[in-house]
């Protein structure tokens, strides 16, 4: 059985014999990051005979995840989860990286499927999976970013009331965020003023980590973090 490892090798040495050397080393790079995530995260998603194998390997013999495992075990989980989670997370890449970094793992599961490394049925759910994002993770950074920018310009000097956690967004409007918090009280707050630029980037299930003050009966941000397309809890 071929490993992840072997795998993705043989996806860089053809992508090799066709791109610049330029583009090829965002290949490199890409893959690199997604072999670290699956290294380190993508034990989670491994049944527990398998993750119990995994664990084993990796304490006798020093084996990643990457060198234990077939591409069977890379499915639309694996993908989302480095796509809307990790890629999000590395404060090293920009709008324009994070496009090229999604164009690169659908050329590979595109890859992987043309050469019988992936099921067509989880082809197809990956495949969705990685056009939606396609589109929301450079969106996300972009939300982040414009939070960022707009902490800094309206800084609170009062407020009653203090939260900071992760929200999703429930509602918008021009200029106004709702949004749900569900990890320490479960509540609704709203609406938290923003600028029309903000709200026009936003969508609702998106998650956003923020510190809000409340101004009267308004929010206002006091510090703003990351953004997310799709969020089920830190891995």
């Amino acid at each position: 059985m071929k490993t992840i490892e072997t795998v993705f090798k043989e996806f860089l040495d053809e992508y090799r014999q066709c791109l610049d050397p330029e583009t090829y080393s965002d290949y490199e790079d890409v893959i690199d990051l997604f072999t670290e995530f699956l290294n380190s995260r993508a034990y989670l998603f491994l049944s527990v005979r398998d993750e119990a194998n995994f664990k084993a390997l990796h304490r006798e013999e020093g084996k990643d995840y990457c060198e234990i495992f077939g591409p069977g075990y890379i499915g639309d989980s694996e993908v989302e989860a480095f796509l809307s989670y990790d890629l999000v997370r590395n404060v090293l890449l920009d709008i324009d990286s994070l496009k090229a970094a999604v164009k690169v793992i659908h050329d590979l599961i595109e890859w992987m499927h043309a050469n019988g490394y992936m099921t067509d049925e989880t082809y197809r759910e990956t495949e969705k999976d990685v056009r939606e994002l396609m589109p929301e993770v450079p969106a996300a950074k972009e939300l982040a970013l414009l939070l960022l920018k707009y902490v800094d310009s309206h800084p609170a000097k009062k407020y009653t009331r203090r939260l900071s956690s992760y929200f999703e967004i429930e509602k918008i409007e021009p200029g106004k965020l709702w949004l749900f918090e569900y990890y320490t009280l479960g509540q609704n707050i709203g609406p938290v003023i923003v600028s029309r630029e903000i709200s026009s980037k936003a969508k609702v299930g998106w998650t956003v980590y923020l510190a809000v003050g409340k101004t009267g009966e308004t929010w206002q941000p006091l510090l703003a973090g990351l953004a997310y397309p799709r969020f089920s809890g830190e891995l």
